[in-house]
C-alpha cells in the first residue's frame, strides 16, 4: 500500500490549500456579490468581449452546462449581456455589460489581495519556483481534465 500522509500528500495539500484560498477570497469579496468562477467569466469576458459560450467556457476550464448556467445568472444580474451570432443561430455572443465592467473594476483589488494572502508565507523566489511548478502541473495534466482549458490566444 502507498504511504499516505495527510500533512505531506499532494491531494490533501492542494485541497487544503484551495480552502484556504477560497476563505481568504471570501473576506477578500465579502462586500461584492461576486464568485471566484464569476469573476473569470467576467474576466475572460473584458478581455474577448462577443464571445459565443463554448470558447468562454473552454478559457475558463468549465464544461458548457455549468458555463451557461453562471452565464444565466450573471445576464439575471444584469452584469453582461447574451445575442443570437448572426453567422450561427445556435450560438450566443457573450459580452459584459456596463454594469458587469464597473463590479470588474472593484474586484480588481480583492482578487490582487487574496493573491499575495494566498502566497505571503513564501519568499520572491519561493513564489516564482512554486508558480513555475504549478504551471508545469497543470500544463501537463490539461487534458486530463474533464473540461481542460483552451488558454486565450493558443
Amino acid at each position: 500500500m502507498t504511504k499516505y500522509d495527510m500533512q505531506r500528500s499532494p491531494g490533501p495539500l492542494i485541497r487544503r490549500f484551495h480552502q484556504i484560498g477560497l476563505s481568504i477570497l471570501a473576506g477578500e469579496f465579502k462586500d461584492l456579490d461576486v464568485t471566484p468562477l464569476q469573476f473569470s467569466i467576467m474576466w475572460v469576458l473584458n478581455l474577448h468581449s462577443g464571445i459565443d459560450q463554448i470558447t468562454l467556457a473552454r478559457y475558463v476550464a468549465l464544461d458548457r452546462t455549468t458555463c451557461s448556467n453562471i452565464v444565466t445568472l450573471l445576464e439575471k444580474k444584469g452584469q453582461l449581456t447574451r445575442k443570437v451570432d448572426p453567422a450561427n443561430k445556435r450560438a450566443k455572443l457573450v459580452s459584459l455589460s456596463a454594469k458587469g465592467k464597473k463590479i470588474l473594476a472593484k474586484a480588481q483589488a480583492p482578487m490582487e489581495r487574496t493573491q499575495i494572502k494566498m502566497l505571503e508565507p513564501l519568499t520572491i523566489e519561493e513564489k516564482k519556483v512554486f508558480l513555475a511548478c504549478l504551471q508545469k502541473l497543470v500544463d501537463s495534466g490539461n487534458e486530463l481534465s474533464r473540461a481542460p482549458m483552451r488558454y486565450m490566444g493558443h
